[in-house]
């Protein structure tokens, strides 16, 4: 009998793309400018980063006070659509890893089947190399990262058990999320945000099995396990 093949589920922002400085660039410009909140984009990223738009919303009007409505999100959203329209662009050499047939992808995202297919079809992976069948976001689940719904949710609908997944995250609340699901995580800091060896260490510290520093890396790692 042939070995099913491993199921690599891959997040989008800082991972398929070096998103992650952008949309923190988004968000800190919106806090200010809508809001009048004046975290630095350093706070940005490390409160942020990996949250679905509920758990986002959740977090910054429980700690921060900071009327976070529909009104809000939807301006937000217009500034990330025309930033990702002019600027968003593919991690580097992400297409090797993903035209490997010998694993099974599919990707997890805290964004919206709206937004996220307008990311991919920017980058040119949609429908290329990931499948709306293979798309899942965090409107379909109760909870979004870091609660372990949407990886459980993906690897489920995918028909894979939990020991035949590894989840591709650049943020610790992705991380976090990996570990609740007790699915193995790899800890990838390509993105511009994420790459010193600090936020390797917090990565590993936070649970991931290992880091990779770039998708060449990644892909000798995914073929090791493999």
């Amino acid at each position: 009998m042939t070995e099913q093949k491993k199921l690599i589920i891959w997040d989008f922002d800082g991972v398929l793309s070096d998103s992650e400085h952008l949309w923190v660039e988004v968000w800190y410009q919106a806090l200010i400018e809508l809001r009048g909140i004046t975290l630095t984009p350093d706070e940005v990223q490390k409160y942020l980063t990996g949250l679905s738009i509920k758990s986002k919303q959740e977090y910054l009007n429980t700690y921060f006070d900071a009327r976070i409505d529909d009104e809000f999100i939807n301006q937000a959203l217009q500034k990330e659509l025309d930033i990702i329209d002019a600027k968003l662009e593919p991690i580097a050499d992400v297409e090797q890893v993903l035209k490997d047939t010998s694993f099974c992808h599919c990707l997890a995202t805290g964004g919206t089947m709206a937004l996220t297919e307008r990311k991919l079809k920017k980058i040119g992976l949609w429908d290329k190399y990931i499948k709306k069948e293979c798309c899942f976001t965090s409107e379909m689940v109760q909870h979004g990262k870091p609660a372990p719904d949407l990886f459980l949710y993906a690897a489920d609908k995918m028909g894979y058990a939990l020991k035949d997944c590894i989840i591709i995250e650049d943020s610790l609340n992705g991380i976090k999320a990996a570990i609740a699901a007790d699915i193995k995580v790899i800890a990838f800091i390509g993105a511009q945000n994420n790459h010193t060896k600090e936020y390797a260490a917090t990565c590993q510290k936070a649970g991931a099995w290992c880091v990779a520093e770039n998708m060449q890396e990644l892909h000798r790692i995914l073929k090791s396990i493999n």
